[in-house]
């Protein structure tokens, strides 16, 4: 099974550095951009989708559909299926705050989570143990439902992303990065249940982590905290 991980475009409120969360905000016009030159990109490569997943959020499904459009064959694509798994982190009383919006309304807070390392709880938010139960399900459902020659385009968002990676790698640790707007994290997969086929790298292999081969000059750039997204 192949298994392309996308982040959508750049939506309004990134460019403000707003801490989207939820909040369903269609892309800015240099989003629209992002999109057309990474669905250009993909129109070259040498695999295509059987199989399209996103998050039910504008920003993810717009991103999307402008990579379908970009196909010749694009009436021959999948339908999407959007899946709430693939939704940004709920960043409760954050959502839609700039950081520094964030410092003014809620000074003791934004102090604990920049002073601690200790899980200091966002009121309203979604907690990190969800973040992690939803996004295994929705890979084990992946490996259950799907055919090893499935190959599968899975749309959704930065925060969420790093966890989604953690359960591909089966690590109980969640790896924190900077995940830039159209990022592209490429897997594929052969499991098996024996222990010395998953121990085998030709079975399970990384084609790209974290790439914006269509945005040279954004290659390097992302967010500080998975919560801007």
């Amino acid at each position: 099974m192949r298994l392309l991980l996308i982040r959508h475009a750049e939506a309004r409120g990134n460019v403000q550095q707003k801490m989207l969360g939820r909040l369903d905000e269609r892309l800015s016009s240099h989003g629209v951009l992002q999109a057309q030159l990474l669905g250009q990109f993909l129109s070259r490569q040498s695999w295509a989708p059987t199989h399209l997943y996103s998050s039910p959020l504008k920003r993810a499904v717009i991103t999307l559909e402008m990579l379908v459009a970009c196909h010749l064959k694009g009436d021959d694509f999948p339908s999407i299926q959007t899946d709430e798994s693939l939704l940004e982190i709920d960043n409760g009383i954050f959502q839609g705050l700039t950081w520094q919006e964030a410092q003014e309304q809620h000074p003791q807070l934004c102090e604990q989570l920049m002073n601690s390392q200790d899980v200091i709880p966002i009121p309203g938010s979604e907690t990190l143990s969800a973040c992690c139960d939803r996004t295994r399900r929705f890979i084990h459902t992946l490996y259950q439902t799907h055919h090893p020659s499935d190959q599968i385009w899975a749309m959704t968002h930065g925060g969420i992303l790093q966890y989604l990676i953690a359960a591909i790698l089966d690590t109980p640790i969640v790896w924190g990065m900077r995940i830039g707007n159209t990022a592209l994290f490429e897997f594929e997969v052969t499991l098996s249940s024996s222990s010395q086929s998953r121990q085998n790298p030709q079975l399970c292999r990384i084609h790209r982590f974290n790439e914006c081969p269509h945005l040279p000059e954004e290659q390097d750039l992302g967010d500080e905290m998975g919560i801007w997204d």
